[in-house]
């Protein structure tokens, strides 16, 4: 997450102080490319947000991980990590439990992101809690949308009660997992969606080519 020491200013400061630091960690992009999508990440996040005081360091965690993907698919090389986009409808909850898996189980041969059609404001306070206890927390999770740059970075596409929105790119594959989606269920039953979730992924780690 790209922290902010600009607890003063402007959006619009914070922001291109966010962006010079993301063009500093990113050398391969043209710095002007790192402030569009810094600035069209805040534009996105506040369509849907309710409240928008702490947009500005959201949108910089949204375009870093752009930025990332971005950096991955022009750098991509053999025995890199898989990259793994989880795609639903809100993103606050079983998307985020399989990035989260993906992350943690993957032990580095996976880097997953996940991301909604349409996100919520936040996670689902259930899917947080139930995640904080198995150890995965999703502390600095919040849901954001999916993206064609994010998408086309992807190697592999899970979708989880949605249809992928873009044209798959070479050498993409798709799965579809289907789980239930965890809003308004009980804690007991979000934890067996988590349980089946961990499951699933951890299936998906040990299939993946040594």
């Amino acid at each position: 997450m790209i922290e902010s020491d600009d607890g003063g200013s402007s959006p619009d400061a914070v922001l291109r102080s966010g962006a010079k630091r993301l063009a500093a960690r990113h050398p391969g992009l043209d710095p002007q490319l790192v402030e569009r999508v810094v600035f069209e990440s805040h534009a996105t996040l506040a369509r849907g947000a309710r409240v928008h005081s702490h947009l500005p360091p959201l949108a910089l965690q949204f375009a870093g991980d752009r930025l990332e993907a971005l950096d991955r698919r022009a750098t991509h090389a053999e025995g890199a990590p898989l990259r793994v986009l989880v795609e639903s409808i809100r993103n606050d909850g079983i998307s985020q439990m399989a990035a989260a898996y993906l992350n943690v189980l993957g032990q580095g041969r996976v880097v997953a992101l996940s991301g909604a059609l349409n996100p919520a404001d936040q996670v689902l306070r259930t899917v947080g809690d139930v995640m904080a206890e198995d150890g995965v927390p999703l502390t600095d999770s919040f849901p954001k949308p999916v993206t064609d740059d994010l998408a086309r970075a992807a190697d592999v596409i899970i979708t989880m009660l949605i249809e992928h929105p873009f044209d798959l790119v070479e050498g993409q594959r798709i799965e579809v997992w289907d789980f239930d989606d965890p809003a308004g269920l009980s804690t007991d039953e979000v934890r067996r969606i988590r349980d089946r979730v961990r499951r699933q992924v951890t299936a998906f780690v040990e299939a993946l080519p040594d």
